[in-house]
């Protein structure tokens, strides 16, 4: 089973998804390998941003989460490739509390995940 087409989006307040779709013959329907549905709770805003494939084939989403601090967080999630089961889950808060965003995910030749963001800082 090797997924070719993988989506991650917010689907409604507080709820991400992510879905793969296996490669079939031109002529057939695709059908879902499986999705994977992440709510970070108390109807916080999460937001799916984008999706790679690692080197073995596995995924990795990048989205952020709003924690009910006031703000967002980066949420990077490793899913297996044959269940979508989560393989680890890293988040990352700017110590001061501002909004973090992803710009940018890649993997390298290794599997290492490289990612690229900003912070957003408001002064009263």
């Amino acid at each position: 089973m090797i997924p070719t087409t993988l989506r991650a989006r917010r689907i409604l307040p507080g709820l991400v998804a992510a879905l793969v779709l296996l490669a079939l013959p031109a002529f057939a329907e695709p059908t879902m390998g499986w999705s994977e549905l992440y709510d970070g709770g108390a109807d916080l805003n999460d937001g799916g941003h984008d999706v790679v494939f690692t080197p073995d084939g596995h995924v990795v989403t990048a989205s952020v989460q709003d924690t009910g601090s006031g703000y967002t967080d980066i949420l990077l999630r490793k899913h297996d490739r044959e269940t979508g089961e989560p393989l680890w889950t890293y988040t990352y808060a700017d110590p001061i509390g501002n909004d973090m965003a992803i710009s940018e995910i890649l993997v390298d030749h290794r599997g290492d995940v490289l990612i690229a963001g900003y912070l957003s800082a408001c002064d009263s």
